[in-house]
């Protein structure tokens, strides 16, 4: 049981660390990048899906407290950050990539619309929001089939699912999200069917999971060279996954820890790394001339650590009132 959390959360820590990478290349075309970008974000929601299965294996689903408290994890994080950031981002916008206008309209719209948000990264909470109420809703339809019906259920919801990622366009511009929720929840639910059925012990095996994560980074590396199309983006993000998956437990196999130290603060690293990032690219690249390298490598570690020392800060005073309420837009369990 241990070595199962420690895979969890080394893959949480694992894909925020590859977010933040890949927003430390400013401006800047990378392979690395371009390696990234092929499972990262579906990587995410393969671990939702996943830990979604875990937290109601077993238990009587409540679906308004399961998500009143996904609201309070995921919505009140992207509304109190996304106004908080809004006036600064407006009176910096000189310096930023997407600059933005002050208006009343600017501010809905980067709420409505996740993509047009102050920080390109928020995005992704309601959308897994949204991926949590359709998951209850078929969860409920679930529980009430027999073991095998239940599987072949599944295993058709799976394919219904993939077929819309290959076939449906995809759009960065839909009212919350909707389109991308349509597309994500393939990955989602592949989380899930995988906790569901155990379809991962085959990695326990002798040398498996070192053979699997072989095999799968060397066909990441041939994805880089691939004519891209939905199937083909669909099959990489699946390599993608099971190789983060077989690394994983590699890591809990042989006791690795470097970075368990990160693990309860991810979701806070995922939440402030851009403002770090913003201070040492958009804006320190505009008075000093270094060499690129140098810049990469500093939001980086901006990214990582100074949304790790905010996380630190946040967590010894959650039990102010003040304190509290940060803590809680940040991300920082308080019970």
């Amino acid at each position: 049981m241990k070595e199962k959390i420690a895979e969890i959360s080394f893959l949480h820590v694992f894909a925020t660390l590859l977010v933040v990478l890949g927003h430390s290349f400013y401006q800047t075309n990378s392979l690395i990048v371009d390696w990234m970008y092929q499972f990262h974000v579906p990587l995410f929601f393969f671990v939702s899906g996943y830990l979604f299965n875990v937290s109601v294996n077993g238990k009587p689903l409540q679906p308004h407290i399961f998500l009143s408290r996904k609201a309070v994890r995921l919505l009140l994080p992207y509304f109190a950050l996304s106004t908080l950031l809004f006036v600064p981002k407006v009176l910096l916008s000189q310096f930023m990539v997407r600059p933005i206008q002050a208006s009343w309209s600017e501010y809905v719209l980067m709420l409505i619309y996740p993509y047009r948000n102050v920080n390109g990264s928020y995005w992704f909470l309601p959308t897994l929001f949204l991926l949590f109420v359709f998951a209850v809703i078929a969860l409920f339809f679930l529980q009430r089939l027999q073991h095998r019906t239940s599987l072949t259920v599944t295993t058709l919801l799976l394919t219904l699912l993939a077929l819309a990622n290959i076939s449906l366009p995809f759009s960065h511009d839909t009212l919350f999200n909707v389109v991308g929720v349509i597309h994500y929840a393939f990955y989602f639910a592949l989380g899930y069917f995988v906790s569901s059925f155990g379809l991962m012990r085959f990695l326990d095996k002798g040398k498996t999971a070192i053979l699997v994560f072989l095999f799968t980074f060397v066909v990441s590396i041939i994805g880089l060279r691939v004519n891209k199309s939905p199937l083909m983006d669909l099959f990489f993000a699946t390599g993608g996954i099971l190789m983060s998956v077989a690394l994983s437990r590699l890591y809990a196999k042989y006791g690795l820890r470097f970075l368990n130290h990160l693990s309860p603060a991810s979701y806070t690293i995922y939440l402030y790394h851009g403002i770090f990032q913003a201070l040492s690219l958009q804006i320190l690249m505009r008075f000093t001339h270094f060499d690129i390298g140098f810049y990469i490598i500093l939001a980086f570690l901006s990214g990582v650590y100074g949304s790790f020392l905010v996380y630190k800060l946040l967590y010894r005073c959650r039990n102010s009132r003040l304190g509290r309420t940060l803590a809680l837009i940040s991300g920082i369990s308080v019970s």
